[in-house]
């Protein structure tokens, strides 16, 4: 799990190369989960438009583990990114959060 501000996006790019595209994309709808959720094939990023949402990682090591390993709050302008098969949960209630699927 990455977060930063949106504008130092660009320096992550290294991390996964469809970052540099992801303006010209829809962005996927959230879904509402319980547990965390494991994309293996894309990385996923997560921009905050409006008010803070809280993510979530977990033991990649463990996959049936509900234990978070860590978690951060991101605010307005911010960004947060899992690389594939990173163990993620978003809670967006209250806040304007767009996702892309990058490869």
């Amino acid at each position: 799990m990455v977060s930063d501000k949106l504008e130092a996006l660009h320096l992550y790019r290294t991390l996964s190369e469809g970052l540099e595209g992801y303006a010209g994309m829809e962005p996927d709808a959230i879904a509402p989960s319980d547990g965390y959720i494991v994309d293996r094939k894309h990385t996923v990023l997560f921009i905050v438009d409006r008010g803070s949402a809280v993510f979530s990682t977990s033991w990649r090591e463990t996959p049936d583990s509900r234990e978070p390993l860590a978690a951060v709050t991101a605010g307005e302008g911010s960004f947060v990114l899992f690389l594939p098969g990173e163990p993620f949960i978003a809670k967006t209630a209250d806040a304007s959060v767009r996702m892309y699927r990058v490869e």
